[in-house]
């Protein structure tokens, strides 16, 4: 959906008006609210004119989506102001064995491409395409100076340009990707959002606790974006303050990036070296000196933030993000890390 931007005032009552802010709650956590996913043209020729969809067409689509898309933008106080920084893009391949691997690692609910893929491709009444024939691109939108400075600032509960970009930047998220996902499917190419599906839903799941059936964070590392720190954040080369997502698509794209085999290669504290600011930051005593993070105490405290965003921010949103800002893998690799 596409969000009305409050220009020169807050939104009145927010707990009760912001019908955009509870969509998108419902369809984190239950599936509810999406639009209908777009119609397969089959058989669609190519015409004179269309790009070639290669890997260079995809990290220029959404890097040129980010970069002028409206709805890449705060609302009142900040009207006009981006929510994202140029994205980084990697690829990885739809019979990858690490997506085997996390059917064991987050469980037997999390989705592989081929699984999501035929989902999609029952919708439309056509054959599910190999798994060798499916590849899923991933994408990191790193937040802007601002944002993470305010959060820097805060102490107990998430800074209001931290909490916009938690609701508007999900949403926008998830509009630019639909545009992508619906002009490929014009094309005759099958490509679905797993994050925007019914079938998609946010829970406790055994031995994991909370997690979805589709880890953005998890997709991410396959695609050689970043690996995990003490927090769970992904730590890229542009840090661990920013939002990502993902889609799958009937092509064969090519990896861009190399995947750490340590999942922790760029936490200080996961390398031996002198850290636990993550630890620190966080207003829940939720990340342990053992780099154990409870996701319990985390959920709370995030489900907690809601009263405070529509009491002081007037959006229905919820969050935190803490211990991803004021730490040294907020903005980039931590500098004893990066490599020469």
């Amino acid at each position: 959906m596409v969000r009305r931007k409050m220009k020169d005032h807050y939104r009145k009552l927010s707990f009760i008006t912001d019908l955009g802010g509870m969509q998108s709650a419902l369809g984190e956590l239950r599936g509810f609210g999406h639009p209908k996913q777009p119609s397969l043209t089959p058989g669609c020729p190519h015409q004179p004119g269309d790009p070639v969809l290669d890997e260079n067409w995809f990290c220029g689509t959404i890097k040129g989506k980010i970069a002028g898309h409206p709805e890449n933008g705060m609302e009142y106080p900040f009207y006009g102001e981006r929510i994202f920084e140029e994205a980084l893009v990697g690829f990885v391949k739809g019979d990858d064995p690490i997506f085997e691997e996390y059917k064991e690692i987050i469980g037997p609910h999390h989705f592989t491409p081929w699984e999501i893929m035929a989902w999609q491709a029952k919708n439309n009444g056509v054959e599910p395409p190999p798994a060798e024939d499916i590849s899923v691109v991933s994408f990191v939108m790193p937040l802007t100076k601002a944002t993470r400075q305010d959060n820097k600032m805060a102490t107990d509960w998430l800074a209001e340009r931290w909490a916009q970009t938690r609701l508007h930047g999900e949403l926008f998220s998830q509009i630019f990707v639909r545009e992508i996902v619906t002009y490929l499917m014009s094309r005759g190419i099958l490509a679905v959002a797993p994050d925007v599906t019914p079938i998609f839903n946010k829970k406790r799941y055994p031995n994991v606790g909370w997690a979805s059936p589709w880890s953005h964070r998890h997709v991410a590392y396959a695609a050689g974006l970043g690996t995990f720190g003490m927090h769970d954040f992904l730590i890229t080369e542009k840090g661990c303050a920013h939002r990502l997502g993902s889609f799958v698509v009937n092509l064969r794209l090519q990896p861009n990036r190399e995947r750490p085999e340590d999942i922790h290669a760029n936490c200080l504290h996961y390398q031996g070296k002198k850290c636990l600011k993550c630890m620190e930051r966080c207003p829940a005593d939720a990340i342990s000196r053992d780099g154990a993070h409870d996701k319990e105490k985390c959920y709370k405290r995030v489900a907690d933030s809601l009263k405070h965003c529509n009491r002081n921010y007037h959006i229905f949103i919820y969050g935190c993000g803490l211990c991803a800002t004021g730490v040294p893998c907020e903005f980039q690799i931590p500098k004893p890390l990066q490599k020469k």
